[in-house]
């Protein structure tokens, strides 16, 4: 009967068979050509259907195809704390991982949370991935954030994160003496300052007004 049944339609049957190999061979080449140079991120949000943009464009959950760069993520849901952060695609990192866990701030929203601790606490480990894979990543290409901040009793070294994934050092004071005292620090500290952006916080321009 089989074999009958597969002469009698054996046309139609390699014919379709052909059919489902194209469209195999083409979804497999456009999937590659769609996600060629571009980054596997996970994104792991509770609760799951809180909305997530990245870079103001609405985004899916699980695992997203990025370009190589820095992004600004945005998770909220009604009832709870926006989240907004930067998170950091790059292939040099073991796992590209961006969680957030959003607090509940109304009663029917701690009321889901209580009920869903579960959730919470399996997001923490994605937490955890992601902290530790993105401080290996910075320190392997900014090792002077593994001295910073350096706090002084009359300044402060410190350093910011900027969207192209060069930073920024900071120094907190307003007196100029110890601006240079904190740039000498940072010699001290084995590192060259002119290799750095240097951002002066509370600098007092000497004509009036302030630089910050």
């Amino acid at each position: 009967m089989t074999n009958e049944f597969f002469l009698t339609h054996r046309k139609k049957i390699v014919i379709g068979a052909i059919l489902l190999f194209v469209v195999f061979v083409l979804f497999s080449a456009a999937t590659y050509i769609s996600r060629s140079g571009k980054i596997g991120v996970t994104f792991s949000i509770v609760p799951g259907d809180a909305s997530l943009t990245v870079n103001g464009n609405k985004s899916g959950k699980g695992t997203q195809w990025l370009t190589p760069g820095t992004y600004t993520i945005k998770v909220e849901k009604n009832g709870f704390q926006t989240v907004e952060k930067q998170i950091i695609a790059d292939a040099n990192k073991e796992r590209n991982v961006a969680a957030v866990s959003l607090t509940p701030e109304s009663d029917e929203a701690k009321a889901w949370a209580e009920k869903n601790q579960n959730l919470y606490k399996s997001n923490e480990e994605f937490g955890s991935i992601e902290a530790q894979e993105t401080g290996k990543f910075l320190r392997a290409r900014h090792p002077i954030i593994d001295v910073l901040p350096y706090k002084d009793p009359y300044y402060t070294v410190a350093y910011r994160l900027n969207n192209d994934q060069s930073i920024t050092l900071t120094v907190d004071t307003p007196s100029p003496r110890y601006r240079y005292f904190a740039v000498q620090k940072i010699r001290e500290l084995g590192y060259n300052p002119t290799d750095y952006d240097i951002e002066f916080k509370q600098y007092k321009n000497p004509l009036g007004g302030s630089d910050e």
